[in-house]
């Protein structure tokens, strides 16, 4: 299979086209060993046809492409000395028993800091995913104020932040104001997080991709492309 790529508005998109008899009306997606992306066509279809459909259709082409390498890395076990992400770089975690004191993650000196009565792995997971949620709060609160300084049109009127774990997508914004973002971003580099809130701001002002939307982003963030393509190419990591 030949490698073949669209342009899409975060650059391009890189995929292999195969066919199967069985594939007789619309295309299918698949990730090879290698996480790249194929396409299964219709015999009927030519690539001019299946580059058509891929443009008209890449929001969906990336929610797979991040699903599915997300079910292609080992599961995490929670265990002492295994590694985990916070704002784009990787720690070890350190698990310690915590006598009577009440169980807790502290991020100090490089590493997670777990503290417990008991070593058991749901119960690490639990603690760490109510401290990247605290966490969360503060980083997305924050960087939501920074970043609507720059703009012209959200003024005295700050949105409403509110905090959803997802598995679809990292951040939406509603008619109402009200601006939602992934948990999990707060384990991705800080110019990410500001890009996807710069995102959502502009759709306070835009609610669709076309020119208009993009034109606003382009002047409130000059790297999105650049950002868009890490959380394409990194966020399958972040979901973990």
């Amino acid at each position: 299979m030949r490698r073949l790529s669209i342009k899409t508005p975060a650059g391009q998109l890189d995929y292999r086209i195969t066919r199967r008899n069985r594939v007789k009306k619309r295309m299918h997606m698949e990730l090879d060993a290698a996480g790249e992306l194929v396409i299964v066509a219709p015999g009927h279809w030519s690539e001019r046809q299946v580059g058509r459909v891929l443009r008209q259709n890449v929001s969906r082409v990336e929610r797979f492409l991040l699903r599915a390498r997300a079910r292609q890395v080992p599961a995490l076990q929670y265990c002492d000395g295994e590694k985990h992400l916070f704002l784009g770089k990787s720690y070890p975690m350190v698990i310690k028993g915590c006598g009577h004191r009440r169980s807790g993650v502290e991020f100090a000196g490089g590493e997670f800091l777990v503290e417990m009565a008991k070593n058991n792995s749901v119960e690490v997971h639990e603690l760490l995913k109510k401290w990247y949620k605290q966490q969360a709060q503060q980083v997305f609160a924050q960087r939501l104020q920074v970043i609507s300084a720059r703009t012209d049109w959200v003024g005295d009127r700050q949105p409403t932040l509110r905090l959803r774990r997802m598995k679809r997508t990292w951040g939406n914004c509603s008619i109402s104001g009200e601006i939602k973002l992934n948990t999990h971003l707060i384990k991705a580099p800080l110019s990410v997080i500001d890009s996807v809130i710069a995102h959502e701001l502009c759709h306070l002002v835009e609610m669709n991709h076309g020119k208009a939307f993009y034109a606003l982003l382009e002047n409130l963030n000059p790297a999105w492309k650049e950002d868009r393509k890490k959380l394409v190419s990194e966020g399958y990591q972040y979901l973990r």
